[in-house]
């Protein structure tokens, strides 16, 4: 039986999107800033300062290289202990990251204080070659390097709060961001002249914002992640590092391919107007990656959840909708580009020579988008069911291998526009070399969802171990219910046991659809699943799609006796070895193992 990409509305759906919307925005905005000092700066100190702060890019692309780095590893540890309720064990991994995260920033700015020669000439500038370029790129980086602890620190506080249902606040703070740093930048340009220094130092002051904005979050009392020194266990380090290294290798493959194409771009770049055009490009690729990596973030979250809990059908419903979220996006954002390119190109310059080939580069960048955001969604998904071996593997080859050697063949052959035009040619050969290698692994084309998911055939064990439904009202419930009590029974458990079973699935079910309110106007829904283990386990699974309810205000606000309070709870605690709550982006999931 082939398998459809799934689409309709369920929890799966209704959480994803949202989430992933929110960490779109998100990594929006925090390009946003990049491009606004662009824009600004190539309207109002010329392409000559655009081109030094574009090419000051591989090193800023290091630090947020080493910032994803740990902020992924700890999302990934994290995803699997919040599945299992290991609060306090995720709370250290969210003390060991932030730690770290200051530690690596003091280094960074040792290192543009001290070093600033030898990070230009990685970046294939010296003041002997281009002098220009290298002066605007040390005033550039001297306004930026006091901003990196915001910069990098903000990188790890982004998932954590959006995994603790602070999507929006993350939002408004990304946001916020991009307000302070147009002023800023104007303020600069039109009143303080600061030049490219200014341009960096008010960025940095905009980071810092946007910074002081998140902070205030965690003076909440009830916030699911809090830092503790006395919490670190700096062991988690391994952990981290190990998970998150297909995102080290993705992002230091980036900054090697923009490296080294810089260099290529130079080096048969006729005039000025094709590095710009080059760093345009960049910029945008930059901007228009935000689809693939915050689609990408939501689904490593919720890919470790379920992967964690071995439920293989709500991983193909995750991996498919990802999927269909990812084409739709980035598809609409594909159209409007190849459009309006002109439009675009000449927000940068009124220089018909840069505006031209800057036209050129972003309609390739344009055609390549859709391509871009599904590979990124699919390496994103493999680091989540912690195929690290295989995501390094396509990773390389998309970020550095394939586009390096296609810059420098067509650059030979076409000049600059071949170098421009490489990104897309580049993501069409991936494209059809990871399905090639599919069809190999499978030993037969590759036709259904679960073709590319890389699951072990015995994942989620057999169907008739697993029972999935999705309640959307009291007849559901009741049905459930029923179930419940025969799914027990038919796996060895004894009657009085099935039967509380029952009880608590009608109880915790018919509460939420009762009790719980909707959220963004769509109907409370609840994805149930019972699953027994080969070691005769039985695990109960609810997520439910509402507001989050508080139960200490709902019995204060109805006058209950403190005994009622605990009633549910002695239930649970009679029934379970172990109970464990958590909140995972918009679902309150409660996990009983019997």
């Amino acid at each position: 039986m082939k398998y459809k990409i799934e689409i309709k509305d369920d929890v799966i759906s209704n959480m994803f999107l949202s989430a992933a919307i929110a960490m779109i925005f998100s990594q929006v905005a925090g390009v946003m800033s990049n491009i606004i000092d662009g824009i600004i700066t190539s309207r109002f100190l010329g392409a000559d300062a655009l081109s030094s702060v574009s090419l000051t890019g591989p090193f800023i692309s290091t630090i947020i290289l080493v910032a994803g780095f740990i902020s992924t590893g700890s999302q990934v540890v994290c995803g699997g202990l919040v599945g299992v309720g290991k609060r306090r064990e995720a709370n250290s991994v969210f003390s060991v990251a932030l730690l770290v995260t200051l530690l690596g920033s003091i280094f960074f700015i040792i290192l543009c204080s001290l070093f600033p020669e030898a990070i230009f000439r990685i970046c294939g500038v010296t003041k002997e070659s281009h002098p220009v370029f290298f002066s605007g790129m040390v005033d550039y980086l001297h306004g930026y390097m006091v901003g990196i602890p915001a910069v990098m620190l903000i990188q790890i506080l982004g998932p954590f709060i959006a995994m603790d249902n602070g999507k929006t606040y993350f939002s408004i703070s990304a946001f916020i961001l991009c307000i302070s740093d147009i002023i800023g930048d104007l303020l600069n340009a039109l009143i303080i002249h600061g030049g490219v220094f200014g341009m960096g130092l008010a960025t940095t002051i905009a980071f810092y914002i946007q910074l002081l904005f998140l902070l205030c979050y965690y003076l909440r009392k009830n916030c699911y992640f809090t830092f503790s020194i006395s919490n670190i266990r700096l062991g988690l380090l391994w952990d981290i590092s190990k998970e998150g290294a297909p995102t080290l290798v993705r992002k230091l493959a980036t900054v090697l391919r923009d490296l080294l194409v810089s260099r290529i771009n130079l080096s048969v770049a006729l005039t000025g107007a094709a590095v710009a055009a080059r760093a345009m490009q960049n910029d945008l690729n930059t901007l228009m990656f935000c689809i693939g990596l915050g689609i990408g973030k939501t689904l490593l979250s919720i890919t470790g959840i379920y992967y964690t809990a071995g439920d293989r059908k709500g991983l193909r419903r995750v991996f498919s909708y990802s999927v269909k979220i990812s084409i739709i996006i980035s598809g609409v954002a594909s159209l409007v580009l190849f459009i309006f390119a002109p439009l675009i190109a000449s927000l940068y310059s009124n220089d018909y020579e840069v505006v031209s080939y800057s036209v050129f580069s972003i309609r390739c960048m344009a055609v390549s988008l859709v391509l871009d955001t599904l590979l990124v969604t699919f390496q994103n998904y493999l680091q989540g069911i912690r195929n690290r071996g295989l995501v390094n593997l396509f990773n390389f080859g998309e970020r550095f291998i394939i586009p390096v050697m296609l810059a420098f063949i067509m650059g030979k052959f076409f000049g600059s526009k071949g170098v421009l035009a490489s990104i897309a040619v580049g993501k069409i050969i991936l494209i059809v070399v990871i399905y090639i290698f599919i069809c190999i692994y499978l030993k037969r084309p590759a036709n259904m969802v679960e073709d590319f998911m890389f699951l072990p055939k015995d994942f989620g064990g057999e169907k008739e171990d697993n029972l999935y439904a999705s309640i959307e009202n009291m007849e559901d419930v009741i049905e459930v219910s029923i179930q419940a009590e025969k799914f027990c029974k038919s796996h060895g458990c004894a009657d009085k046991k099935a039967k509380n079973m029952a009880c608590f699935v009608e109880e915790m079910a018919g509460n939420i659809i009762l009790h719980g309110k909707t959220k963004a106007k769509r109907k409370v829904k609840v994805d149930f699943r019972l699953h027994a283990d080969s070691n005769g386990t039985i695990c109960l699974t609810l997520r439910d799609y509402c507001s989050q309810f508080d139960p200490t205000a709902f019995y204060e606000a109805h006058q209950m006796d403190s005994d009622d309070k605990y009633i549910g709870i002695r239930l649970v605690t009679k029934m379970a070895n172990r109970i464990a709550y958590f909140n995972a982006f918009n679902s309150n999931n409660l996990m009983i193992i019997l």
